[in-house]
């Protein structure tokens, strides 16, 4: 097995569609507990899913309202980035502490859906933790951030992982022709210039620094460390197969968080603002 490879797969390719892992596991999840909810249900005419789908939108919203007030100050930039969920800004602990408040309530007022809605919830979550618990069974323990070389728009080749060593990162895979991608770019060139603690590099792959170059000028997009992988070996070796995906690493290498998908100011800001406290953790550690 090689050790530099990572096993855990960033998505999962559904015909022309490139879906992330965690996202498509939601919506199955989601959908076995519908499921399950309406065929114990059935037996005595009182199906629950609609209860499942009534707790499963509350909470979303929930968790988008609080991740939105949390990082407030960057959603201003873009008004309409607060209703465009496919940043994935969601807080986790607001979603899950809704859906508890929910159920216990749904409960409570509907005592003939009890056993259904809670066969649905057991369904969903059962299934949501053993696929979880199963991939982070398989996935390589280390996470190192692979070796690649890559070839610097100067035409100099460098080992991907010497760029900025020493410090977190954040490595970006693009493509001039990828929208999402084009969109994203002035996200992260703000980034860049106001965070200087972290290193950010920007892995085109599988074009030619020509058409990198190109792209830059035409954009006036003034970027550091770009660099060009022509045969896209980084995004086939950590597993993604969408563009565009960011690798956050720790300061010793090692891939620590992942995002597939546009990147707004507010996702990348709590991306950041982990990643960061990360650091402070571990030359703690170290000290």
């Amino acid at each position: 097995m090689n050790s530099e490879k990572i096993l855990t797969m960033l998505s999962v390719s559904l015909g022309p569609l490139s879906l992330p892992v965690d996202r498509l596991l939601l919506l199955i999840s989601f959908a076995a507990a519908m499921l399950v909810a309406y065929l114990v249900g059935r037996r005595n005419q009182s199906p629950a899913d609609g209860k499942i789908a009534t707790i499963f939108i509350g909470s979303m919203l929930v968790a988008r309202l609080v991740f939105v007030a949390q990082y407030w100050e960057q959603y201003q930039v873009s008004w309409w980035s607060v209703i465009d969920i496919r940043d994935a800004g969601f807080n986790p602990w607001a979603g899950v502490g809704t859906a508890v408040l929910m159920t216990l309530y749904m409960l409570s007022q509907h005592k003939k859906i009890r056993k259904a809605l809670v066969s649905g919830l057991s369904a969903g979550a059962g299934l949501w933790l053993l696929v979880m618990a199963s991939l982070w069974m398989i996935r390589d323990t280390s996470q190192q951030l692979p070796t690649i070389v890559v070839q610097e728009l100067s035409g100099n080749s460098v080992e991907i992982g010497e760029i900025e060593a020493g410090k977190p990162r954040v490595i970006n895979l693009w493509a001039t022709w990828c929208p999402p991608c084009r969109r994203e770019m002035p996200v992260l060139q703000a980034a860049q210039q106001n965070t200087d603690e972290i290193g950010f590099i920007f892995a085109n792959q599988g074009e030619h620094q020509a058409v990198i170059k190109q792209y830059l000028d035409t954009e006036s997009l003034a970027l550091r460390n770009v660099t060009a992988d022509s045969k896209a070996l980084l995004g086939q070796m950590v597993g993604s197969r969408a563009l565009p995906t960011t690798l956050f690493i720790d300061g010793q290498g090692r891939i620590v968080d992942a995002h597939l998908g546009e990147l707004s100011h507010a996702k990348l800001a709590s991306k950041l603002e982990r990643l960061k406290t990360l650091n402070k953790e571990q030359s703690k550690v170290n000290n």
